[in-house]
């Protein structure tokens, strides 16, 4: 099974040096941990979808979704992980075709709803979307270029448009910030 060779490679590549009966008794706990909780089963849309059942409860904590490709090996789409074993997923995350993550959406505070995505571009992050008062709308837009925040927008009072502004250098230090004070979304105040 190619998943246990994956498996017992990172237990004994990760860890102090074993010796050949700690190997041997890993191998065959890989074994028996990918025969009782991985699943693996073709959907209705084309794709293979791996379950992995982490621990043990019956409901898969990671499901996969994977792409058979003629020429190359599968290609991950899809991936979502339950991250507090409630049975609801936490985490999504979508991959582009050349298998560069494309957007990942969390569910921060475990209520059944995403409540953060972040955005990517060729793998690189460009913009995190955050619901930081739970009320189902997204409040603050953060930008990046390069790995590094630039600016940062937010929608302090619910109203669905943006009312604060920050600008950063390249350290992450506020550099600029303005505020809507008149409520039309558009800057009154600025502080350079």
């Amino acid at each position: 099974m190619k998943n246990s060779a994956l498996i017992l490679i990172m237990l004994v590549a990760c860890g102090p040096t074993k010796t050949t009966e700690q190997v041997e008794s890993a191998a065959a706990k890989v074994d028996r941990i990918t025969a009782h909780q991985y699943t693996e089963r073709p959907t209705g849309d084309g794709l293979i979808q791996q379950e992995i059942d982490l621990n043990r409860d019956g409901k898969p904590e990671i499901v996969n979704y994977l792409r058979e490709r003629a020429a190359a090996a599968r290609l991950l789409v899809r991936k979502e992980v339950d991250l507090n074993y409630d049975g609801r997923i936490d985490v999504v995350t979508l991959f582009s075709e050349t298998g560069d993550i494309d957007r990942e959406e969390m569910d921060s505070d475990f209520d059944g709803k995403f409540d953060w995505v972040d955005h990517y571009r060729e793998g690189n992050r460009v913009m995190t979307e955050v619901d930081t008062d739970f009320d189902g709308k997204m409040n603050v837009f953060s930008y990046y270029e390069e790995g590094k925040i630039s600016r940062k927008e937010r929608d302090t009072n619910g109203d669905g448009l943006i009312d604060m502004w920050e600008k950063f250098d390249r350290d992450g230090k506020v550099v600029r910030t303005g505020l809507d004070t008149d409520g039309d979304g558009k800057m009154d105040e600025r502080d350079d």
